[in-house]
């Protein structure tokens, strides 16, 4: 009997640490093929090319590359992105077509998986849909995305509850939490003063880690987006680790002004990838995050770590009491870092439990991945109207 092949796409770093227990689960099923497609931003100099670290993770006999970055981050390069990725998809569908194509969220240098999958009547299997982040393009990509697939695996009730909404069955749609967060199970960090000192910083001093990326309704407004981040940065008393923003459109200034201010400032590193297991350390360690990112509203509260969500890119997803949400001025952002780097807040964060996952998304999602009949009822969707209705766990 042949092994049933799951193919899965990551498309850049963040997409890459969230499924890497997954991907580590179905190369171990001996039932399981592993196919692993690294495309987007995997292949960018600019971003770290962080292809290599795919690489580095052991399973080359099962990487296939997809090269689609087409460099800038002008609407028509991402535009040409797409159309580079659905060429690349559909070659290397025709010559070896997984069972099912795991996709998650919501980049556009993964949509173009799912956009070639399509005639090729490839089971689509849908992590993290029904979410929402009303400042992205990624709200269009991750909803179009939900209608493509034909399985589900949301990270909250919530979001499972949309997915039903949006005319999906039932029974297609399992509620396993977010895959990333299961990996901080097991995770064993290094002690403070040696994380903190492999970045040449000191460790008797506050760290806050920054990452910020364009609000992509609002790209032409970036510039003076990042100018508020680091007028507020200048009163701030704290080390600073700034990670690169992705490549949306507009990342461009973001870069270029926060590697100019890491330069400038002591206390301050500027760093294209820190890689997963370092920056699982330094969500452990820091004393606060600040951006738009979304490992600030999933990953950051399992560290209880204090967060300061920027701006209306994560607007709409559901965050937990450790996120604070202030508008783009410098003002509100200097109050809102200072509220977060007070030990008293941080204090009141005792007993926080991450509303995204108990840490066991990956058996939930490799159970079905395992079972589910590939037949015609799996890729003939059928649309539903909710009214109520029960989702599986």
């Amino acid at each position: 009997m042949s092994r049933r092949r799951i193919g899965i796409v990551t498309s850049a770093r963040s997409d890459f640490g969230l499924l890497r227990g997954l991907i580590d689960a179905v190369r171990a099923a001996p039932e399981l093929e592993l196919i692993v497609y690294a495309t987007g931003m995997h292949h960018s100099r600019n971003h770290g090319y962080t292809l290599d670290e795919v690489k580095a993770a052991g399973f080359a006999e099962a990487l296939v590359e997809i090269p689609s970055f087409q460099g800038g981050d002008s609407p028509e390069a991402v535009a040409r992105t797409v159309a580079a990725g659905v060429s690349g998809f559909a070659a290397a569908f025709a010559g070896l077509r997984p069972d099912i194509l795991v996709v998650l969220g919501d980049r556009y240098d993964s949509y173009p998986a799912a956009l070639a999958a399509l005639p090729f009547a490839i089971p689509i299997a849908h992590v993290s849909g029904g979410e929402s982040t009303e400042g992205a393009i990624d709200e269009a990509i991750r909803h179009s995305l939900t209608k493509l697939a034909h399985l589900h695996f949301p990270s909250h009730q919530v979001y499972a509850r949309r997915i039903r909404q949006m005319g999906e069955e039932a029974w297609r749609i399992t509620l396993s939490g977010q895959p990333g967060l299961d990996a901080l199970v097991a995770f064993r960090p290094r002690p403070r003063a040696d994380v903190i000192r492999v970045l040449g910083l000191d460790p008797a001093r506050p760290v806050s880690l920054l990452t910020y990326h364009p609000e992509t309704l609002a790209a032409d407004k970036t510039a003076n987006a990042i100018a508020a981040v680091l007028q507020a940065a200048h009163t701030i008393d704290s080390q600073i680790v700034f990670t690169a923003p992705n490549a949306d459109t507009g990342n461009a200034p973001i870069r270029e002004a926060v590697a100019a201010f890491a330069i400038a400032r002591p206390g301050c590193v500027y760093r294209e990838s820190l890689g997963r297991d370092l920056y699982l350390e330094l969500l452990n360690h820091a004393d606060c995050m600040v951006g738009n990112s979304s490992s600030g509203i999933i990953e950051a509260a399992s560290f209880k770590l204090p967060v300061v969500d920027i701006g209306d890119r994560q607007k709409g997803r559901l965050a937990d009491r450790n996120v604070i949400r202030c508008p783009g001025d410098a003002a509100a952002i200097a109050d809102a870092w200072r509220r977060a780097l007070d030990p008293a807040f941080r204090a009141g964060l005792a007993g926080l439990v991450n509303s995204y996952g108990d840490g066991h998304a990956v058996p939930r999602i490799l159970a079905v991945l395992q079972s589910v009949p590939l037949d015609r009822r799996l890729i003939v969707k059928t649309f539903t109207d909710a009214v109520t209705f029960e989702v599986s766990r």
